[in-house]
């Protein structure tokens, strides 16, 4: 049966008619409305805490897979390369093992969570730029790391520190700029999970922060012991760690 019309043909009066099309067209004008003051949808996000069983060096919603190629994109301060990146941590795994420059595995940024990602194959350009990073690597074995969302315990009277009870330093654990085989460790770090404190001032300070539920940041200092081939793992020495606050006060700074 054929669609039949609002009303019968021969009684649409001319009212009528112009009552439809104010009646439509303001439906039209809501409906656009509405839409402009839908947001935008956002680009699906990755949760990349839940892709691996290993800690990641901040927190997830701050961790940003940055492909910078090239000595001009590392940074450095005084002295000591900032590891920042997943591109960074790979080139200084290629730097201290012996194994075949992977380009590709280098420049292909692994956020997936199933299914392998698509490999990308370096131009000449790139594969100078790698060269000349490796090269900026084995020349600089000192490191820092900066890491966020760091929660203290309470303070042990008995021992003067604050315990650190989460997975950042433990001997062996892993942690990773994405989901590629690619990761750090930590050689033998215990000592860092107890930060020592006797300061009266930086004590009520991170007293006031611990009961108030607040996080603090936190810089490390490393030195490259070496890297593994087969597990594609850079071997790093904890040195010194620096805990801050939000306005990047130093509020301990341990060292070996």
């Amino acid at each position: 049966m054929a669609n039949r019309p609002l009303f019968p043909p021969a009684r649409q009066s001319r009212a009528a008619r112009a009552a439809l099309v104010c009646a439509l067209a303001a439906s039209t004008l809501c409906s656009a409305v509405a839409q402009a003051a839908e947001p935008a949808a956002s680009a699906p996000t990755v949760n990349l805490q839940n892709a691996s069983n290993t800690d990641l060096p901040g927190a997830p919603s701050r961790v940003r897979i940055d492909q910078s190629l090239g000595v001009h994109a590392i940074k450095v301060r005084d002295g000591t390369v900032v590891l920042d990146s997943a591109v960074l941590l790979k080139t200084y795994v290629y730097a201290y093992s012996r194994q075949p420059l992977n380009y590709s595995g280098i420049l292909t940024a692994n956020t997936e969570m199933i299914d392998p990602p698509k490999p990308v194959q370096a131009t000449a350009r790139e594969q100078q730029q790698i060269d000349s990073m490796i090269a900026f690597a084995k020349a600089h074995p000192k490191l820092q790391i900066d890491v966020d969302d760091i929660a203290l315990d309470s303070y042990v009277p008995a021992g003067k520190y604050y315990p650190i009870d989460n997975r950042l330093f433990i001997h062996g654990a892993g942690y990773y700029f994405d989901n590629s085989p690619y990761h750090y460790t930590y050689d033998h770090p215990e000592a860092f999970r107890h930060l020592q404190c006797t300061d009266a001032a930086a004590m009520k300070t991170i007293n006031d922060a611990i009961a108030n539920y607040v996080h603090f940041h936190m810089r490390i200092f490393a030195t490259v012991l070496g890297a593994d081939a087969k597990t594609q793992t850079l071997h790093l020495r904890v040195d010194e760690v620096q805990l801050k606050d939000d306005l990047g006060n130093v509020l301990i700074d341990q060292k070996a």
